[in-house]
């Protein structure tokens, strides 16, 4: 048996306690897989308490978009690619966590199933894509961040935005156990560059979605912002399960880049009183 968790989720950027999650593995011996692409390994450290960790290569590692993932499941001693199901062209690294209990028969059957069928030019793309990666997640926390920020101090002020969903606000106790320190216990890791947020009125989220100058895709972690209306594209015929969960029909989803924090800034504030405008 395993449970298998994002860290923090997607789309409302909640971050489970993996501490208590492992001791309950442990006590009831379960597997714990989790999948840490939102927060990625710049930011936070999730491996002591999972059994595996899987993220999206395809996602902010790259940051182009311009890699295809593969069909394949391959591994480099204890590095594995594996493909994810769920999207045809996004392909995953898995760590094997070697100190835990089921690494041995985890490695030999992972080691068993391997079968190298990585397109070479991808490999390529995706090696020179990665190499300013830290640089790039740094930039965009910091954007992410400023951006957040701004959306907060407007839905204080009862204006259209309703609730931002972000790990600085969202079960920040559980994010703060894997968030990334340096010496002396002080935060180096930030927040992640994906964002949510959901407004008063049907009405209002479409005038912010709609005059948010910026691409528009369902996809996330690209160096460029990104925005989707999440609930209409992943749940369109389930709306009142995905509500149930908080998953509001109207939740805009914003994945930040690396445009200038000023640039950004002057974009959303188009937006948020688009949004002021309709409520």
């Amino acid at each position: 048996m395993c449970l298998i968790t994002e860290f923090p989720s997607n789309p409302l950027l909640r971050s489970p306690n993996l501490q208590r999650l492992r001791t309950l593995a442990d006590k009831y011996d379960f597997l714990i897989i989790v999948d840490e692409t939102i927060g990625n390994f710049v930011n936070v450290e999730v491996m002591p308490y999972a059994d595996v960790v899987v993220s999206s290569l395809t996602k902010v590692f790259s940051g182009d978009a311009n890699v295809m993932g593969g069909r394949s499941v391959g591994c480099s001693c204890d590095f594995i690619h594996m493909h994810d199901l769920t999207c045809r062209k996004n392909l995953c690294s898995l760590v094997v966590n070697p100190q835990g209990r089921h690494y041995r028969a985890l490695k030999d059957q992972l080691s068993s199933a391997y079968e190298d069928m990585y397109y070479g030019e991808d490999a390529l793309y995706m090696e020179r894509n990665s190499r300013d990666f830290e640089r790039r997640i740094k930039a965009i926390d910091e954007n992410t961040e400023a951006v957040c920020d701004l959306l907060q101090s407007r839905s204080h002020a009862g204006g259209a935005i309703k609730h931002v969903f972000y790990p600085k606000w969202s079960s920040r106790e559980n994010y703060e156990q894997c968030r990334k320190r340096g010496p002396g216990g002080v935060p180096t890791g930030g927040f992640g560059g994906l964002l949510s947020l959901t407004f008063r009125s049907d009405a209002a989220s479409r005038a912010f979605f709609d005059s948010l100058p910026i691409n528009k895709g369902p996809s996330l972690g690209t160096n460029f912002s990104l925005a989707c209306p999440y609930t209409v594209i992943a749940h369109y015929t389930e709306l009142q399960w995905a509500a149930e969960y908080g998953v509001e029909e109207g939740l805009v989803r914003v994945s930040v880049g690396m445009e200038t924090k000023e640039d950004l800034l002057g974009r959303f504030k188009i937006a948020i009183e688009a949004a002021e405008a309709a409520v």
